[in-house]
């Protein structure tokens, strides 16, 4: 079997192993009631998917017939959504309360469901970095927004969105460090840094 990309290949997989580690870690520590935790620790599963399917859509696209590689690859860039979106649930079950918790999560809900429908229509990468980046202000705008999260929270959530963002940047970019090492592989490294600290962030999430 041909491996087009080896690079992105390997950098995926890492990112998705991970991801999957530190998803399992909080799962498993999350009591009954924390669903922000659970919520938190599904973001970084389904990030898991993510890297994983698109890490075989850079490595194995010369051995993948045409309907598979279309169907990894929608169902990578619509993953990545749904992880944005999980992951501003998981804090808005943490900092907000009530109606304005329902309101928040039903808007976030709609949201989602908007990008899905332009991701299954038209699946494109530029359109995937947007709806991260909208995922990105939200989850800061919501954490700054509360001063009981400010002080356990924006630290490392920020520390993490910066990561996330410039790897979206590198990947928009395209700024590659080598012929062998490109944009893909440096964004994949960054995410896999920014990792941990949302993992200390999820650690602290409670309802």
């Amino acid at each position: 079997m041909a491996i087009s990309e080896p690079s992105t290949l390997l950098t995926d997989y890492l990112l998705a192993a991970a991801a999957f580690v530190l998803g399992a870690r909080l799962w498993a520590g999350a009591s009954g009631d924390s669903l922000a935790r659970r919520l938190w620790a599904a973001a970084f599963l389904v990030g898991a998917a993510a890297a994983a399917g698109g890490g075989t859509v850079h490595g194995l696209r010369a051995s993948l017939p045409d309907p598979l590689e279309a169907a990894l690859w929608t169902g990578c860039l619509m993953a990545a959504a749904l992880c944005g979106a999980l992951l501003v649930a998981g804090a808005s079950c943490h900092v907000l309360e009530g109606g304005a918790r329902k309101l928040a999560l039903v808007v976030a809900a709609s949201v989602l469901i908007a990008q899905l429908g332009l991701l299954f229509a038209a699946p494109l990468t530029r359109y995937a970095v947007w709806s991260g980046a909208f995922w990105i202000v939200s989850l800061l705008a919501l954490v700054a927004g509360s001063a009981a999260a400010r002080a356990e929270l924006v630290a490392p959530i920020a520390f993490g969105l910066v990561l996330v963002g410039a790897s979206l940047v590198v990947q928009r970019a395209g700024w590659g460090l080598h012929a062998h090492f490109n944009h893909n592989d440096v964004a994949h490294v960054l995410m896999t840094v920014a990792l941990w600290p949302f993992y200390r962030a999820g650690l602290r999430l409670r309802n």
